[in-house]
């Protein structure tokens, strides 16, 4: 179980370090390339809605991808491999 725990904060680590690369990316010309991606998912921008007079269920899935999100989560990944185990 701690293992799990530690690992998922490795990839949430990963993410926001990826969504900040990306940010900081956008603004200068020869790293654009680094916000090359998509996106998938179902009910994005408007979620599925499901209403049933009582109750009103909104159902999505939105992932977005790219190129510094994959390369900060490969880098999460291995530096989990390197040190989280040891914890």
């Amino acid at each position: 179980m701690k293992k799990t725990i530690i690992f998922l904060m490795f990839l949430l680590a990963g993410l926001i370090m990826g969504s900040v690369l990306t940010r900081i990316a956008a603004d200068v010309s020869f790293l654009s390339w680094l916000c090359w991606g998509d996106a998938i998912g179902f009910g994005y921008p408007d979620a599925v809605t499901l209403d049933l007079s009582i109750i009103q269920l909104k159902l999505g899935l939105h992932i977005e991808l790219n190129v510094a999100r994959l390369i900060c989560l490969i880098a999460a990944m291995a530096a989990y491999l390197h040190w989280g185990r040891k914890l």
